[in-house]
């Protein structure tokens, strides 16, 4: 479908169902519909997918989702959106949750999702889907672009960190396009990116214990700007003695930055501090 024939502007949809962007919920609508349409096209999904469109609102991006969709699901939290999109696409199934606390699974499998989510709310998303992966092909998200890169980030980097870490675990990502902030109602004050996970069949690197490898990986960058064994230690979690024997023992020097590790790395210093937490 062609921008052109996108439908009533998002500001005139928004007035008609008495909604008003609120910052409490992160709401700012896209109203390029060109942008809208590079979106779904990003995701290079075949025709006939089962399509998750989570926080569509007004079916901006909907619209052009819904051509592809062999099933179309639809998690909105606001009630007036849930109506409004019911009459607007009548063959999906819409679902008025907190995509927070949707199990996937009820949905369906091999899901490609998409959705422009909320700044405030980019994290617990993400993590949310990551809980969900075993249902879910790949997702397309907009983001705050600095969170993008931060998700996309390799080591060595500024931006790589712990969330970097957790995310490439489980998931291969590509950046796409930026979008100006002028692309939103109301207007935000940075640049958005899309970007795209595609979960792997098996985590990156074996860890063992995914909830003890991501407390190591926290730890490491709880202070990142320090060097790597007083950035650990200050977690009051293991003692010195501890994580220099650990890292003797993982081949990693304490006085690296916790950005210079590489997800094997971590992996290995992860095993190697098992069952030696002093808590």
């Amino acid at each position: 479908m062609s921008y052109k024939q996108h439908p009533k502007r998002q500001k005139d949809t928004l007035r008609e169902l008495n909604v008003r962007p609120t910052k409490e919920r992160g709401q700012n609508f896209l109203i390029r519909p060109e942008i809208t349409e590079s979106i779904a096209q990003f995701g290079e999904v075949a025709p006939g997918r089962h399509i998750v469109e989570i926080g569509p609102g007004t079916g901006a991006l909907t619209t052009f989702l819904a051509p592809l969709a062999g099933t179309l699901t639809l998690v909105e939290l606001e009630p007036r959106f849930c109506e409004h999109l019911r009459q607007a696409f009548p063959q999906a199934q819409v679902i008025n949750r907190d995509v927070r606390s949707v199990d996937f699974s009820e949905i369906g499998s091999n899901l490609c999702v998409y959705g422009n989510i909320p700044y405030v709310f980019s994290t617990d998303i993400v993590f949310q889907l990551i809980k969900n992966r075993q249902s879910i092909e790949q997702v397309v998200l907009m983001t705050q672009r600095e969170f993008a890169e931060r998700l996309a980030a390799d080591p060595g980097g500024r931006d790589y960190g712990s969330i970097s870490v957790a995310v490439q675990l489980f998931a291969d990502i590509d950046l796409g396009p930026i979008v100006p902030g002028t692309a939103f109602h109301p207007p935000t004050a940075v640049e958005s990116q899309v970007l795209r996970m595609r979960f792997l069949a098996q985590p990156r690197v074996e860890v063992g214990d995914p909830q003890h490898f991501e407390k190591v990986v926290r730890c490491a960058f709880a202070q990142r700007r320090k060097k790597l064994i007083n950035s650990i230690i200050s977690r009051g979690i293991w003692t010195k003695e501890t994580v220099l024997a650990a890292l003797s023992r993982a081949g990693i020097s304490p006085d690296v930055r916790p950005e210079q590790l590489s997800m094997e790395q971590f992996a290995a210093l992860a095993r190697e501090l098992a069952g030696q937490s002093n808590s």
